[in-house]
């Protein structure tokens, strides 16, 4: 797997129901084997407005992985798994 760091973030809102899930369901993933490389933080949305219109997010909870917006509602576990493989074993082959 990739050993560069990968960021992903997630956008969140105080009003955004799903949003704290969100948060831990990535909070949690990163913690299994292959995953190490990964960094993420939370981005509150109205905090940091400029970041969020750059990733033209327009709902919450949102994940961006690797700089592209991915999710712009709350995936499950499995997709956002699926995601985050992809994109290390597809979108960065040749950082390895």
């Amino acid at each position: 797997m990739n050993k560069k760091p990968i960021d992903i973030e997630v956008f969140t809102s105080t009003v955004c129901n799903h949003c704290q899930r969100a948060s831990r369901m990535v909070e949690q993933l990163l913690k299994e084997p292959g995953f190490e490389s990964i960094t993420w933080r939370e981005i509150d949305v109205v905090a940091e407005i400029d970041l969020a219109v750059t990733f033209c997010v327009l709902a919450t909870p949102s994940i961006a992985i690797g700089g592209a917006l991915v999710f712009t509602a709350l995936p499950s576990r499995q997709q956002l798994r699926n995601a985050i493989q992809h994109y290390l074993l597809h979108e960065r082959p040749n950082d390895a």
